[in-house]
């Protein structure tokens, strides 16, 4: 069942890819490199998977009330250092509802003090979110459930509000 949901959730992100090119061609590069972050992370719709692979909850539930929900970000500090690989994501969002961990997006994340260029640092063409608080960049990719106010948005109106609230 697993398999057979991976597989559908591949062929999905694979039409959104070309109707996308069809309908917007300049954004082309951006999906094919969008559809490889898709492709890697696919497996961790299992949470086990993604626990066994080095992602784990780090930090509570984020939501901000009136803008929308984040999630429970699940985080491989093995990769958290001064760069980004598109493919591989340092943090997985899981969406919480129910009780149940659903996978809504991916999180590119770089500590503040390993990125060392005094410009910000970019993937997919758009600029990281620079969050003093947490001592870190991020950019975040809703690659597994649509994003009304963007893909890319740091929030998703269309993600539920952390449990307690």
């Amino acid at each position: 069942m697993r398999r057979w949901l991976s597989r559908l959730w591949a062929a999905a992100a694979a039409i959104t890819a070309v109707l996308t090119m069809l309908v917007m061609p300049g954004a082309a590069a951006g999906q094919a490199d969008l559809n490889s972050v898709r492709n890697f992370t696919a497996q961790y719709h299992d949470l086990d998977k993604a626990q066994r692979d080095g992602y784990h909850a780090l930090l509570a539930c984020f939501d901000l009330p009136g803008v929308g929900g984040m999630g429970q970000h699940y985080v491989n500090l093995s990769l958290l250092d001064g760069s980004v690989n598109a493919t591989q994501p340092e943090a997985l969002v899981y969406e919480v509802d129910s009780n149940k961990l659903k996978l809504v997006a991916v999180e590119y994340i770089i500590p503040i003090d390993a990125w060392t260029s005094s410009q910000p640092p970019t993937l997919y063409g758009k600029t990281f979110t620079r969050i003093d608080s947490l001592g870190l960049w991020a950019l975040h990719a809703w690659i597994w459930k649509p994003n009304p106010d963007g893909i890319f948005a740091n929030y998703n109106p269309s993600v539920p509000m952390c449990p307690g609230r």
